[in-house]
């Protein structure tokens, strides 16, 4: 298990190294200051997780690296932006939506909840999208702090294969999800009030244009979730689960996600999970 836990974190260098250099080329092609700024911060965590990631086991760079992984790729995340500007010509929405629509029977998860729509519920499911940054920087910030405990590891190796498979996902089936790439299907915002009106200036200030398969937002929520239920936190767990559950359904209800993105961040983190799961009984063991 050791040897896969230091795979993964080896690979996920090599892939937040690809995701730097394409986006920082295409911030400079952009000519964008913000992605600039990310470029450079994102180089700089890179190169600390890399000192952290080559440490031996035990060690106070060590002890860092699950924390690294995570700053690293919220900071080089903005440079998906740099990527579908520069060297995407073609998204896959087209086949996202098709396979939505043949996934529900006939019309797409999203185009089944546009009937939903109510300004309060509008509302409700904003803010439970908004709230995945506390449900994901939370825990860091507590696990940081634990870093040296197998619990703490746990968590991050969980955590960084999640980023890993994710960013390959935004790689390889690169899309901008219902509301940006169908505009004439699904109107855009959703009526509601002062918290949907901030959720979507936040959302439109970090879109990159290629984040959308797997859903991420959707999977990494049920991770954490998980992450509680299946350990010694069930009271974590018990509060968490309709804040999960608002966030899952709002991903598709504010027209960011397809059904079949959302399906996919959830099996993701159950595979996750059940990884996870293993990797505490042999540390514990």
């Amino acid at each position: 298990m050791m040897k896969i836990e230091r795979w993964i974190g080896w690979t996920f260098c090599a892939q937040l190294l690809l995701i730097l250099v394409l986006g920082g080329i295409g911030a400079a092609r952009m000519g964008d200051p913000t992605l600039r700024t990310a470029t450079f911060l994102g180089g700089g965590a890179w190169l600390a997780l890399l000192l952290a990631t080559g440490s031996p086991t035990g060690s106070v760079w060590a002890s860092y690296r699950g924390l690294l992984q995570f700053v690293a790729c919220w900071l080089i995340f903005p440079l998906f932006k740099g990527i579908a500007t520069v060297f995407i010509a073609h998204r896959a929405d087209a086949t996202l939506l098709a396979l939505d629509r043949t996934l529900w029977g006939g019309a797409s998860l999203t185009e089944h909840l546009l009937s939903w729509q109510r300004p309060e519920l509008s509302e409700l499911l904003s803010t439970g999208y908004f709230l995945f940054y506390f449900i994901v920087l939370l825990p860091v910030i507590g696990f940081a702090r634990r870093r040296r405990e197998g619990e703490a590891r746990a968590f991050f190796l969980g955590l960084t294969t999640m980023y890993l498979v994710g960013f390959s996902g935004y790689l390889l089936v690169p899309a901008s999800g219902p509301y940006a790439a169908f505009p004439e299907l699904f109107s855009y915002p959703v009526q509601g009030g002062a918290m949907t009106a901030m959720l979507t200036k936040v959302v439109a200030a970090g879109i990159t244009g290629m984040d959308v398969f797997p859903s991420l937002h959707s999977g990494i929520g049920v991770y954490v979730l998980g992450f509680f239920a299946l350990g010694d936190h069930r009271r974590i767990a018990l509060l968490l689960t309709p804040v999960v559950a608002a966030l899952v359904l709002a991903t598709v209800y504010l027209r960011y996600h397809y059904g079949i993105d959302v399906l996919a961040g959830v099996l993701l983190a159950a595979l996750v999970l059940a990884f996870v799961r293993r990797y505490r009984k042999e540390i514990d063991a």
